[in-house]
């Protein structure tokens, strides 16, 4: 019987939004007009009780087959490409049915190209077709294509650019009208009619493929994952995807407000429209379903798994050709189940400030799109957005309610507020369920369907910082119980619920939480009152793990301890934490910090180190353990060489440790002690103390019978006596470490606080460019740089880059190789507290910019140097204080700003001994008031260098003497000054001094031999 003429269009109406308030879960619904046009008068009722239980069929091959769907007349012609289809008159742009935004000027472009059907299109040719006649600039294409790249979004690469010619668009082009034919005369739409999106799906393309190869090996799959993370979603994008390949369609079953056992059976009967009684008769189904070709999507089914199991196994066994797709935070268990874990987004890297490097990360895109979507005249800050979603952990649902907040708040406001997330995620869609309309309602969903023993676990897991262990679970989470197994059992219910991430990449596998996750965890483990026990044990474990970590670091090779080791860091950091708060454990936190130096010095955490041993030392009693005193001294010492540099602070710690050391016979903390000694006093111009203490080391590494320690003590020997103008012999030293370090590879790289080999790289090139050797300096000045940025370690790569690549380029005149790593010397530096390294790095900065263009205020100059003297930085320690005092003179700049640094060039000593002496007596000759000063100040510049075997400073000198001689008329003695240096090889061949004396030797009728080896 057909409804009867009271059953009216508007009653209809009322029906259809009467569903779609029962079923908020979806943007909109689609109940085909069949199934209304069939309803008897005496199953309305049942209609409307079967709308109450959530279910919705989709059958594609009715939908496709509606006089709506086929005759109605369209207003335009449009245009497919790929998977979009593009309306020129209506200005219109669909991406699988989605509006794409796209502002007027970069529509007109996008439509030149369609309709070029992949032919090149020429810059000219798009200028003057989209904006007829007007001149504009090239970047204004480059910006309309940067617009349409960004609206494509995943399908950017389709736009290509032909460097130097002009854009393509790589995708096959189809018309409407065909692609309509076409579809008409297959019977059936290539769209199926589940219910399309208001929002493109974004980064699974990979997810939806490799879900649906499972398909091949099963007709079960589960999307399974944590909640929020896009699980609905997915399976009805795959739904809407795989439906044309179902002759009976795809049926949709809703078990999220299914709350008894009792309706799990009606419910799925209901969405394969079958009748309610047949759903638990074997022979009913087999008989109802036989050749019923079609896919059941059964949605949200964690916390009735049990009966559904039951009821879909059932089905699948007498339904043959049925297929089905689960959504659920656990498997079902069912044989034969295929297990998908849907994983969150990805996430741009730590740092990332470039817009197009940024979009390419869909968890990036996703929050992008969503805040413009609330705030439309936003400026996106890149690298707080990109922040957000490393928080976030590209959690989708998580990244759209942030991004709802945008508009409110704006994106630093965003950032600021995820402190207090839980409150902060709370702009859901009103049509969302009342669990994905806020963060925390979504994960206590999660939470209260676990057991007690699961629920105590899970709180006190959130304890750890980074990744953990079963072990370590056991030990801070589980120690009730004795039984292995217990805990090994919670943590995996806990990896089948989504709640905790399982990675088997490692030699062992490692838990982790998602952080908003942790972060609820956190609070339930508040509320329980568990805190300090928890953390107490929490604390005493990473205190084992900080001394087993201690002693491994003298054995295992750096790859394996950093590969073991590297991710307690946030742990240890928490412990250290508690330790030294109100209800802490000072002594294991005493303990623990004289533990964890190899941490602050494999992972450049320098300035961090110094800060907490400060702390510790700021607390500690009169019964702190002389061994512990010495190790947090030492630690002390070390974090304070890298972090601040030689202040007087920085002496003391290492004299402290070394007068512990030799009273304990602690030989490992005196030779560290020795080297820190060194460094300081290198960095403060006391050259003949670092001597002392270098070659106190070699003799205690002799005694010790220690080569790696001998090699060390070689190398900064070497350095301390090329800083005392003993070229010769530093070389000397320093190739025979590099000869040692060359054939031996110590198992701990980082064990004087950086790598030996690379310092000893970074210091002889600076040593040969001033015995004349450019060519070969800036070779080795380069290999240091990529050896150390093969190790990855910090504090190596500062090395390299400032004492070798940045020194050298400096010494050799070059602006633009400074300038080029200089960026890179200052950002590695500041990321990891190494204040030392910043220091120098502004130092380059300054020097670069004064070299080029000389415009610095004067104010900025005596700030700089101010900066240096607190540090106690010696000026002669490098040659760019002499190089920047020299420019502030020829600038006419006012020195009596720079007391401190002009002084010491304008009163040198011919008594004073240093590596960069000949350089400074030069300078200190530019700056006298009469020429027959400045020459007497060159020819004791000149005999210095000669006394050095400095070819680069005689060379230097020897073109200043030359010239000012022959201004004067002295002609001859000009020319023997300079042939002196052409006569003995090696001839310095840096290539601003070798332009210079080709100048001079013209001027003078020399011939310069330009071809010396």
């Amino acid at each position: 019987m057909r409804l009867g003429p009271h059953f009216q269009k508007s009653e209809r109406s009322r029906l259809r939004e009467r569903t779609n308030q029962l079923t908020p879960r979806f943007d909109w619904l689609l109940i085909p007009d069949q199934v209304f046009e069939t309803v008897q008068d005496a199953d309305i009722k049942n209609l409307r009780a079967q709308c109450e239980r959530s279910f919705v069929y989709y059958d594609p091959m009715k939908a496709s087959a509606s006089p709506s769907a086929q005759d109605q007349p369209r207003d335009d012609e449009g245009v497919d490409f790929g998977r979009y289809r593009i309306f020129p008159r209506l200005r219109l742009l669909l991406r699988d049915g989605l509006k794409v935004d796209l502002g007027t000027r970069a529509f007109d472009v996008l439509w030149v190209l369609v309709q070029a059907s992949g032919e090149l299109v020429s810059k000219d040719q798009l200028i003057e077709t989209v904006w007829s006649g007007v001149v504009v600039e090239e970047n204004n294409l480059q910006a309309q294509m940067s617009a349409i790249r960004r609206a494509l979004g995943p399908d950017r690469g389709m736009v290509r650019t032909e460097f130097g010619l002009g854009y393509r668009l790589a995708a096959d082009r189809y018309d409407a009208a065909g692609s309509n034919a076409e579809r008409s005369h297959n019977g059936r739409s290539h769209l199926p009619s589940l219910p399309l999106p208001l929002t493109s799906l974004l980064g699974r393309a990979t997810d939806l493929h490799e879900i649906e190869r499972m398909y091949d090996k099963s007709r079960l799959v589960t999307i399974s994952g944590a909640g929020g993370v896009g699980k609905t979603r997915v399976a009805l994008e795959l739904g809407r995807r795989m439906a044309p390949q179902f002759q009976n369609g795809v049926c949709l079953a809703e078990m999220a407000k299914i709350s008894e056992d009792k309706l799990v059976g009606p419910t799925l009967a209901g969405a394969l429209q079958i009748p309610s009684s047949d759903i638990d008769r074997a022979d009913r189904i087999e008989t109802t379903l036989s050749g019923h070709h079609l896919l059941l999507i059964v949605d949200n089914c964690e916390h009735i798994a049990g009966p559904i199991a039951h009821t879909v196994e059932m089905i699948l066994r007498h339904g043959p050709s049925v297929k089905v797709l689960i959504t659920s935070q656990e498997p079902l268990g069912i044989e034969g189940e295929q297990v998908y874990r849907l994983a969150p987004l990805a996430v741009p890297p730590v740092g990332t400030r470039d817009l197009d490097t940024a979009m390419a990360y869909p968890a990036f895109e996703l929050f992008a799109e969503r805040s413009a979507a609330n705030a439309q005249a936003l400026e996106l800050d890149v690298e707080a957005a990109s922040t957000i979603c490393q928080r976030l952990d590209g959690l989708p649902l998580a990244l759209e309610l942030a991004g709802a907040r945008v508009a409110t708040l704006g994106v630093q406001g965003v950032l600021a507020g995820l402190v207090d997330r839980f409150n902060l995620l709370t702009a859901g869609r009103r049509t969302a369920l009342s669990r994905h309309r806020t963060l925390r309602a979504t994960v206590d969903w999660s939470y209260h369907l676990l057991s007690a023993d699961e629920q105590r676990l899970l709180r006190r897991l959130a304890l750890f910082g980074s990744s953990f262990d079963s072990q370590a679970a056991r030990a801070v989470a589980a120690p009730e119980s004795d039984d292995p197994w217990f805990c090994l059992d919670l943590l995996g219910s806990l990896v089948g619920k989504s709640l905790l991430l399982l990675d088997l990449g490692r030699p062992a596998p490692r838990y982790r939480f998602l952080e908003s996750i942790r972060f609820y965890a956190l609070e339930k483990l508040a509320q329980s009152g568990d805190v300090e026990t928890t953390a107490e044990r929490h604390a005493h474990y990473f205190l084992d793990i900080g001394r087993r970590a201690s002693d491994d670091w003298k054995t295992l090779p750096t790859h394996e301890w950093r590969a073991t080791y590297a991710d307690a860091i946030d742990d240890l950091r928490a412990a250290l934490d508690w330790s030294f708060s109100t209800k802490g454990d000072l002594r294991t936190g005493i303990s623990m910090l004289a533990s964890t130096t190899p941490f602050w010095i494999q992972l450049s955490l320098h300035d961090e180190c110094r800060r907490r041993i400060t702390q510790a030392l700021d607390h500690r009693t009169s019964t702190l353990d002389p061994e512990d005193e010495m190790m947090l001294s030492a630690a002390l010492g070390t974090a304070l060489s890298w972090a601040i540099g030689p202040a007087l602070e920085t002496g003391a710690a290492w004299h402290k440790a070394l007068e512990f050391a030799r009273k304990l016979d602690a030989s490992e903390i005196e030779l560290q002690g020795r080297y820190g000694l060194w460094l300081y006093n290198l960095r403060s111009g006391h050259y003949d103390t670092a001597l002392e203490h270098a070659e106190e080391l070699l003799q205690l590494s002799s005694k010790l019978h220690d080569l790696e320690a001998r090699a060390v003590g070689q190398r900064i020997s070497g350095v301390a006596q090329h800083f005392l103008g003993n070229h010769d012999r530093a070389r000397e030293l320093i190739e025979n470490s590099l000869r040692w370090f060359d054939v031996n590879r110590p198992q701990q790289a980082f064990r004087f606080g950086l790598d030996q080999r690379v310092a000893g790289l970074a210091f002889l090139s600076r040593l040969i460019w001033v015995q004349g050797f450019a060519d070969e300096a800036k070779q080795m000045a380069r290999a240091a740089v990529v050896e150390a940025r093969e190790l990855d370690h910090a504090n190596t790569i500062c090395c390299a880059l400032a004492e070798g690549w940045c020194t050298v380029h400096a010494l050799d005149g070059d602006i633009d190789a400074v300038r080029g790593e200089l960026a890179g010397l200052q950002h590695i530096a500041r990321e990891h507290g190494l204040g030392f390294w910043s220091t120098y790095g502004d130092l380059f900065a300054l020097w670069a910019q004064m070299r080029s263009d000389g415009h610095v205020s004067t104010a900025r100059l005596a700030a700089a140097m101010a900066a240096i003297e607190r540090l106690k930085f010696d000026p002669e320690y490098s040659v760019l204080f002499s190089d920047i005092v020299l420019a502030a003179h020829r600038e006419m700049l006012d020195l009596s700003t720079l007391p401190s640094i002009s002084a010491r060039f304008l009163t040198r000593h011919d008594e004073t001994v240093s590596w960069g002496e000949p350089e400074f007596q030069r300078v200190a000759a530019h700056l006298e008031s009469s020429q027959d000063a400045t020459l007497a100040r060159l020819r004791v510049a000149l005999g210095v260098s000669r006394r050095q075997k400095a070819k680069a400073w005689t060379m230097r000198i020897t073109i200043d003497l030359a010239a000012i001689l022959a201004d004067r008329g002295e002609q001859d003695e000009a020319r023997a000054a300079l042939a002196a240096v052409l006569e003995y090889p090696p001839i310095p061949n840096a290539p601003m001094d070798l332009a210079a004396a080709t100048l001079i030797a013209a001027r003078l009728g020399l011939t310069f031999p330009t071809d010396q080896a």
